[in-house]
């Protein structure tokens, strides 16, 4: 059997790009949706309102609050699971919960713009907003909102804003195959390759495969059928976007080992239905 071998292709602050190989597509599909359902991250679960004279509801404001990302990087060590924290009287245990507050005032002919910078760590500095310039509300002179926010760890299966992710992406490798006899060096295609695999260069057409999407906007414009697309067997492209929660290499190890435990979950079922069949 081929080896399975991983290749980082692209990798920065919020996104990574790996090539897989000999890794079934479905595995590898299933990595991808492990890091949009399953890799837990802090996000706001409720609200504790003190003052509100804003233009807009308790709940609406709850609502803009837990989409805001969280720096989860260490709190999915340090918290409980959310299958624990989601059960009745843990409310605010502080095992599950990370306490974030937010107090703001406009001045009497002042209007106001909340942001995410306003909205502190209360009890544990390592969970807080990504970014400093979300907005939340927007005050009318002499309004006021205070409130303190209960984060804790979740699953995008369990709602959206609990995904580290924002994108997860599984494509093939394309491959692009010129019949050079039939090719006429016209340039046709290159001017409708829309991701700059295929260009003119000195009065020769070049071909870039790892820029092609395989999009076939060059196969139809073709008219001498001279451009082949196909894909490798065996071989795809996996590409996470993180939202600031977790780190984008972090995402993907985490899926992986997500996806462990559910492979071990169902491995001591069976045993245990091998197991009383044994004894019947």
């Amino acid at each position: 059997m081929p080896e399975v071998s991983v290749e980082v292709l692209e990798k920065d602050a919020n996104h990574v790009k790996l090539l897989v190989r000999n890794v079934p597509i479905h595995v590898v599909n299933a990595v991808r949706r492990a890091a949009l359902e399953l890799v837990p991250s802090m996000a706001v679960d409720f609200l504790v309102f003190r003052t509100n004279t804003s233009v807009l509801h308790d709940e609406m404001i709850a609502h803009r609050v837990g989409l805001i990302p969280l720096t989860s990087e260490e709190a999915i060590r340090k918290y409980k699971s959310p299958e624990t924290c989601s059960q009745p009287g843990m409310e605010e245990s502080t095992e599950c919960y990370a306490i974030l507050t937010l107090e703001a005032e406009s001045g009497e002919d002042e209007i106001k713009v909340v942001y995410s910078d306003q909205l502190r760590p209360l009890t544990d500095p390592e969970v807080k907003p990504v970014s400093d310039k979300i907005p939340i509300v927007k005050l009318g002179p002499n309004q006021r909102i205070i409130f303190d926010a209960y984060a804790r760890l979740g699953r995008g299966k369990e709602h959206i804003k609990w995904s580290p992710a924002t994108i997860s992406t599984v494509t093939y490798v394309p491959t692009v195959t010129i019949d050079w006899d039939k090719c006429t060096q016209c340039g046709v295609c290159a001017d409708y390759c829309p991701a700059g695999a295929l260009k003119m260069e000195d009065g020769k057409l070049k071909v870039y495969e790892d820029r092609c999407t395989l999009c076939r906007q060059c196969v139809k414009v073709c008219d001498y059928d001279a451009i082949t697309l196909g894909h490798k067997e065996g071989e795809y492209f996996l590409t996470v976007e993180s939202s600031g929660a977790l780190k984008p290499e972090t995402i993907v190890s985490e899926a992986v080992k997500e996806l462990i435990k559910k492979l071990d979950t169902l491995l001591s079922r069976i045993d245990s239905i091998n197991e009383a069949e044994e004894v019947v």
